[in-house]
Parts: structure tokens; C-alpha cells; sequence
């Protein structure tokens, strides 16, 4: 789960600055004053048939990814940017690309539209030519290799798959009818506690475990705890023990998660309210 924390947080930092600087050589001409809107989607073949010689970040990254052709058989791009997906199988992936002695290069995409530039040249350069030697399906190709490999390790390597990377009805679900898991994430307990009630309305703890193929649940722990309103000190561990104590006894009993009809080993988070 720390992966995905470290992504919440890229995002996150994404979102405050939504800039990056790009990593392109020959673009010291560029004229950062001028920002404009975001213009409609780009016909990237047609543009790269002829690019401006003005559009600098353009041919940067052009010259990048022929250098890149030149060194490896082929090149797979991953593309980072604000609201773009994340694969489950990206370590499959890299075990793909390494067997077919392929890089993978990496297409960053800013928030932030200079005039006269154009960004994800890169990727789009590479994949005409990449296409154009290995077909047009060559992404999926690659893809459906990587998928194939995360089924045989999650069925016989036991490899933990994130809730975050499974469609809505391939999520473990509680079957404790007395449950509720709002959203597939919010819950609350009741606690008995010498606790200011006022308090517990701005009082939560997030808890992350592992739904096991079983349905039963392992590997509790504390990862987030938030109390905005000063609750003593001494009560927390109190609480802490409490959450796990109920976790482990009442939310105990799951549909187990699976992935493409395989069951599978499935990290969660709850955050976990009081009253």
C-alpha cells in the first residue's frame, strides 16, 4: 500500500503545482511567459509527419526517442501526468520489456501549455515507428503478457493485488449483514470509552489489512490517525486497540476480492469513525 500512498501524494503535489519541468535538451528558446488555454486534441501522427522547427519541446523529444530506437529493440512508454492510470501490472511489465530487450521510457506530461510547444511527442513518436515494426497492437500485445504473468503470481505466488486496482464487483465485500462499509471505505464503530463526544466527530483512524483469499482478514495496521480536536493522549492506544480488536472480530467474514475470475490476496483500508 505504500506505493499507492507515495502515487496519492505525486497527485497531490500535482495538483498545488500542475507543472512540471520537462527533461528535454534545445528548449531555452521557449517563451514561459506566454501560457495559453489547452487547445483540442492533436492529430499526433499528422504533426509528426511535419513538426515546426519553432516547436522546440517538440523536436526535443523526438530526438530523445530516436536515440532511444537506435540503442533498444523497441521502446513500451508509460506515460505520468495528472489523472492518468496506474497499471496493477507495471512490475510485469518491466519483465516483459526485459525479455524482449525493450526500454521503457517514460512520457511526463505537465499541467502548463506554452504557446508553440507541443508535449508527448515522445510517446507518439515512438509509437509510430513502433507500430510500424511491430503492429498496431503492439501495446496490448505487451500488455496481455504482463496481465498473464500478475494472474500466475497472484494464483501461485500469492502477490497481494491493491482494492484500488480492482473493478467495482471484483472487490471483496463484507458478508457481516450488520456491517456497513460506506463507499467501500468508511465505517464506524461504537466504542465505550471515556470519551468526549464532541471530540469523535472529528476523530478517525485509518486501518489497513489484507483481505485473504479465505475472506478472512490479516495483517492489521494503524496507518493514518487524525484528531483534530485534541482528544487526550492517553485514550489513544485505547482506541487503537479497540478498532482492531472489532476489526478482527465483526469484520472478519468477506467475499474474497478477485482479479480477471482469480482469487486473489487483496490489500484495503478502512477509516474507521466512532460513536
Amino acid at each position: 500500500m505504500k506505493k499507492y500512498y507515495f502515487i496519492f501524494f505525486i497527485i497531490f503535489i500535482s495538483t498545488i503545482s500542475c507543472k512540471k519541468d520537462q527533461k528535454i535538451s534545445n528548449t531555452s528558446e521557449i517563451d514561459r511567459t506566454k501560457i495559453v488555454k489547452p487547445l483540442p486534441p492533436l492529430d499526433y501522427e499528422k504533426y509528426m509527419r511535419n513538426v515546426p522547427k519553432t516547436d522546440s519541446l517538440c523536436n526535443g523529444e523526438i530526438e530523445i526517442a530516436k536515440n532511444d530506437l537506435l540503442k533498444y529493440d523497441g521502446v513500451y512508454v508509460h506515460t505520468i501526468c495528472f489523472g492518468c492510470d496506474f497499471k496493477p501490472y507495471e512490475e510485469e511489465i518491466k519483465e516483459v520489456l526485459k525479455r524482449k530487450k525493450f526500454k521503457l521510457g517514460i512520457q511526463d506530461l505537465g499541467c502548463v501549455i506554452y504557446d508553440g510547444q507541443t508535449q508527448g511527442c515522445y510517446r507518439a513518436y515512438i509509437d509510430l515507428k513502433m507500430k510500424a515494426k511491430y503492429g498496431e497492437n503492439y501495446r496490448s500485445e505487451i500488455e496481455n503478457e504482463a496481465i498473464n504473468i500478475l494472474i500466475k503470481n497472484i494464483s501461485i505466488n500469492n502477490k497481494i493485488i491493491s482494492i484500488y486496482d480492482l473493478e467495482p464487483n471484483e472487490k471483496p465485500k463484507i458478508l457481516n449483514p450488520k456491517i456497513v462499509i460506506e463507499s467501500d471505505y468508511y465505517t464506524t464503530i461504537k466504542t465505550d470509552l471515556p470519551i468526549n463526544r464532541k471530540s469523535m466527530h472529528h476523530l478517525f483512524t485509518d486501518i489497513n489489512f489484507i483481505v485473504e483469499k479465505d475472506g478472512t482478514i490479516s495483517n492489521l495496521k494503524e496507518t493514518n490517525w487524525v484528531n483534530e480536536k485534541g482528544i487526550d493522549k492517553k485514550y489513544k492506544q485505547d482506541i487503537i486497540n479497540l478498532t482492531l480488536s472489532t476489526l478482527r472480530k465483526d469484520y472478519n467474514n468477506w467475499k474474497p476480492g478477485t482479479y480477471k475470475g482469480n482469487k486473489a490476496r487483496v490489500e484495503n483500508t478502512l477509516r474507521v469513525s466512532f460513536e
